[in-house]
């Protein structure tokens, strides 16, 4: 009974060895590590489009200059009828109301207010007939105002109004043998001769305008500029307020012809500089 309860005894001090090493060598499982945070990504790209984005311009500054050519109309009926006249050309003489219009101007904008002026010739060919030769010019100066009506980096529209002066010309060249040409009633071409005559008018001038830059330029710049073409619509209006002039001085005898109007399409070409104005 004793060699029992000594087994019994060293079987429960074993079993309780065996269950402290047992304990011991166990490693109770971790929790997993969480998982790392995800990283907020923020809309970078989003915002720099937003930032990028062009900003819309209010109106602008600048200025610019062309040279113009094209085609002006121009019939003064008055000394139409004078020409026409048994004693100049008579009935047969052909007027040439079709003229190159040729000129330059220059502009500077204002926050879309246009201040500048320029200067323009009308010449017509030599105009011919039995007794002689007629040669016909118009041309004058002025100060022009106007204001951008529509207006992009690349294109803009204006109107126009300008006031000046300008001078008619009238040459005859008699090429007849022995009929004079009573241009002036008082003074006429003589057989062979020739002679200038130049009267004295006001201007007034209206058009309507469009501009576009031809160059690339850099949408998203303030500044931009480069060459420019054009087409300009308007007419010229004339009112006569001197009397005729040969190179000596005041002739007489010649009527006085009346206020015209001169139409015109022009074709410009030219460059200039522009600046950006934006909304505060």
């Amino acid at each position: 009974m004793k060699n029992t309860y000594l087994t019994f005894v060293f079987l429960l001090l074993m079993t309780g060895h065996l269950l402290s090493q047992s304990g011991q060598d166990t490693v109770p499982p971790q929790p997993a590590p969480p998982p790392p945070a995800a990283q907020v990504t923020q809309p970078v790209q989003a915002s720099q489009t937003t930032q990028a984005q062009v900003q819309k311009a209010t109106d602008f500054s600048g200025g610019y200059g062309h040279f113009f050519t094209g085609m002006g109309w121009i019939e003064p009926a008055d000394l139409i009828s004078h020409l026409q006249s048994p004693e100049v050309f008579g009935s047969s003489f052909a007027w040439d109301n079709v003229a190159i219009n040729t000129g330059v101007e220059g502009y500077a904008e204002i926050h879309r207010l246009l201040v500048g002026g320029g200067g323009f010739g009308l010449i017509t060919q030599n105009m011919e007939s039995d007794r002689g030769v007629l040669r016909f010019g118009f041309g004058g100066g002025y100060a022009k105002v106007g204001y951008v009506v529509y207006q992009q980096p690349r294109y803009f529209a204006s109107l126009m109004a300008g006031f000046g002066g300008g001078v008619m010309y009238v040459g005859i060249e008699n090429t007849s043998d022995q009929t004079p040409i009573y241009f002036s009633s008082n003074d006429p071409v003589l057989p062979r001769g020739d002679e200038d005559y130049f009267r004295g008018y006001l201007l007034y001038d209206l058009a309507v305008n469009n501009k576009f830059i031809a160059t690339k330029i850099n949408q998203s710049s303030r500044k931009f500029g480069g060459l420019m073409f054009g087409l300009d619509l308007g007419a010229t209006i004339a009112l006569p307020v001197d009397t005729w002039r040969d190179d000596v001085g005041t002739v007489t005898g010649i009527p006085s012809p009346g206020s015209f109007v001169s139409p015109y399409l022009r074709l410009t070409i030219g460059g200039g500089g522009f600046r950006k104005h934006y909304a505060q």
